[in-house]
């Protein structure tokens, strides 16, 4: 299983641009005073029909060619389930498919966010041609990074500098809280 929210992430992104976007929107809402802790992820793919989506949260079942499983959307909806929280997939084929995990904030099994700028750099360094936004929003805060002005550079002196200035930033933003 995957032991973080950001990991998590990564796979949803990867079926997002498996599935042809072009455009992957992540937003991360965290309220501790109403326990609230819900991640989105849209994109603008081809999207899924309704056997589809109903089939999803099948460990058993996958449109990839290399495996014969897809545990990626089962281990979130088990999260889900063992929270007494709630996964909902919706999607339109032809525009694209939205995932959307809410847990409460303060529940044990819970797992934690993990390193989102490590995620968020992976899906960069390899998905050049693809915007992406994430937007976190703490408390009432809110931190965004939008890949619109980056795209299409690979130079790695310059994506470690990228690297370097979003973890600073995000630090600050968090205040160096792991959540």
């Amino acid at each position: 299983m995957m032991e973080d929210i950001s990991l998590h992430t990564l796979d949803i992104v990867e079926n997002s641009i498996s599935a042809g976007a072009t455009l992957v929107k992540i937003e991360l809402f965290i309220d501790r005073e109403r326990d609230e802790f819900t991640l989105t992820i849209s994109d603008n793919g081809k999207g899924m029909d309704g056997e589809m989506v109903k089939n999803i949260r099948n460990p058993f079942f996958t449109t990839r060619t290399t495996r014969k499983v897809g545990l990626g959307v089962s281990f979130l909806d088990e999260i889900a389930e063992l929270t007494g929280g709630k996964l909902e997939i919706a999607s339109t084929p032809g525009k694209g498919t939205v995932v959307s995990l809410r847990l409460p904030f303060s529940h044990p099994d819970r797992p934690p966010l993990g390193d989102i700028i490590s995620t968020l750099m992976t899906i960069l360094m390899t998905s050049i041609d693809v915007r992406f936004v994430y937007r976190e929003t703490r408390n009432g805060k809110e931190w965004i990074f939008d890949s619109s002005e980056i795209m299409g550079i690979s130079d790695p002196v310059f994506l470690k500098q990228v690297k370097d200035m979003l973890y600073n930033s995000y630090k600050e933003f968090t205040g160096g809280e792991l959540i």
